[in-house]
């Protein structure tokens, strides 16, 4: 039997020193791929960086992910997509992820952080859908407001991470 790992983030500072370990353990588990997800720029660059060091194992996906948004330095989200874009044929990068909405953390000035996740959102769907990439999407709590939201998007496949409220989704989007 063969595994992936669809959704680790073996590109987040916290993990730098195990990486090794991590794919020494993958590869004598018989786990095929390893899909690094990002959570901002500098993740997502550290996702290409780990694809290219292990090409036999690591895979990219490369977004901002909702917690995120609120430490986005003023060009960020111009700066990942332009990445992003640049990196499209790579064929180490996979999906467009971790994108999503999550408002749980948010304190303060809500409605901002609010309309600045779903605008990153938003912006990361257009990229999965003009590159044809399938999106990894956190949805905490969010499974309703996101389903509607990709309906207005020609996205093929999608990874729900974090989801919740199954019943919530259209039996199209469903497939087994």
């Amino acid at each position: 039997m063969r595994f992936v790992d669809a959704h680790l983030h073996l590109s987040d500072p916290e993990y730098e020193a195990q990486v090794d370990e991590v794919v020494e353990d993958a590869e004598s588990s018989n786990v095929v791929a390893l899909v690094s997800n990002s959570v901002n720029f500098q993740t997502s660059l550290q996702s290409i960086k780990l694809a290219e060091k292990y090409p036999t194992l690591v895979y990219a996906a490369l977004g901002i992910h909702p917690w995120n948004v609120k430490e986005l330095l003023p060009d960020e989200l111009e700066c990942t997509v332009h990445l992003i874009l640049n990196y499209r044929k790579h064929e180490r990068m996979v999906a467009i992820g971790e994108i999503g909405l999550d408002y749980k953390y948010l304190k303060g000035e809500k409605k901002e952080l609010m309309s600045r996740q779903y605008e990153a959102f938003c912006e990361m769907l257009q990229l999965s859908e003009k590159l044809s990439l399938p999106a990894v999407i956190h949805s905490r709590g969010k499974t309703s407001e996101i389903m509607n939201i990709l309906s207005s998007y020609n996205i093929k496949k999608v990874l729900l991470h974090w989801f919740s409220h199954f019943s919530h989704i259209p039996s199209e989007y469903l497939s087994y």
